[in-house]
């Protein structure tokens, strides 16, 4: 059975573990965490410690807009946006 935790509780939860990771809070809850992943962690079916393996992959992957559907890398957005 899953416990449920609150919002509060997510937002510690990921800004603790943003702070430890070296990683923008803010970045991890808009280019990460669908609104379905910030719901599966109230309802306790996500946990921290499977966030924090995802969070580690996601900032080796160059931190993606996984979040919006999008597999570019941050840095390379940023170039074509640029370019532009």
């Amino acid at each position: 059975m899953f416990k449920p935790i609150t919002d509060i509780e997510c937002k510690e939860i990921i800004k603790r573990l943003a702070k430890r990771l070296n990683v923008d809070a803010s970045l991890v809850t808009t280019r990460l965490m669908s609104q379905e992943d910030k719901q599966d962690m109230r309802e306790g079916k996500l946990s921290g410690k499977a966030l924090d393996t995802h969070i580690k992959v996601w900032k080796k992957s160059g931190y993606p807009n996984y979040a919006n559907g999008k597999k570019v890398p941050l840095a390379e957005e940023q170039q074509t946006v640029l370019i532009i």
